[in-house]
């Protein structure tokens, strides 16, 4: 069955056959019937979990898919797991929810992928990636190919090939996704992120996280700082990998 997935606290580290993604709260994970994923959640992370019947699903994609969550989606799943499996397969108004949860997910994973680095494919540029995990807030094109023994022409043509973006579009998003980590955690101000991913000005890290989040940094903090009190003790079940309400 298809997976749909929200974070409500905590993150999680998706592995996919084409990438990998990191999951914070507040964000929704698709994931296909049948698609092989390695699935890691940190600890006191809580999730909400629906499986959907793929013959119910006008909507599909071949791999796994991640968003930020609409606040229908956050109502709808914590909804969802007040229904025992059972229940969800017998109660008439379990099936018909579950058929609206299925057609919804067309438009909630309308927009790009977020979050999602591609995976690597030859050993060069796997060692490419472990330098940029290594040394992201100063890498370089020539500290990459001095690490890896890759030419820069070869550099280059390998992260258009195999990862879909340029050198310089692939740091961005890489330093990028690391400052939603950070910053969704809330435990550090902008200026410290910024100089932590690896950007020469708090300017042109507020510009790109804008351009590519849709809000500013201070925007992003206020609004996880958000989702976190709705999600304190007593208001969702703690729950770990082994522990997840699911339907």
């Amino acid at each position: 069955m298809h997976k749909l997935v929200l974070v409500v606290s905590g993150q999680v580290d998706l592995e996919g056959t084409s990438g990998g993604w990191v999951i914070i709260p507040n964000h929704l994970v698709f994931i296909p019937a049948g698609r092989p994923f390695i699935f890691q959640t940190a600890k006191g992370t809580v999730l909400h979990v629906a499986h959907l019947r793929p013959d119910i699903c006008n909507w599909h994609h071949e791999g796994c898919w991640a968003t930020n969550a609409p606040p229908l989606a956050r109502e709808m799943l914590q909804y969802a797991v007040r229904w025992t499996p059972d229940e969800a397969c017998k109660l008439d108004v379990a099936r018909h929810f579950f058929s609206a949860l299925s057609h919804l997910c067309r438009d909630w994973f309308s927009k790009p992928r977020i979050m999602w680095l591609p995976a690597a494919r030859s050993p060069g540029m796997r060692a490419v990636m472990l330098y940029i995990r290594d040394h992201l807030a100063d890498a370089s094109m020539d500290g990459a190919c001095a690490a890896t023994g890759l030419s820069v022409r070869t550099l280059q043509r390998h992260c258009e090939e195999e990862l879909g973006f340029g050198w310089r579009e692939f740091i961005r998003e890489a330093r990028i996704l690391r400052a939603m980590e950070l910053l969704a955690q809330g435990r550090h101000p902008v200026g410290s992120v910024s100089k932590i991913v690896g950007f020469k000005s708090l300017s042109a890290f507020t510009v790109a996280f804008a351009k590519r989040v849709g809000m500013s940094p201070s925007e992003f903090i206020r609004h996880h700082a958000t989702v976190r009190r709705e999600a304190a003790p007593g208001s969702e079940p703690a729950c770990d990998a082994d522990a997840i309400q699911a339907i």
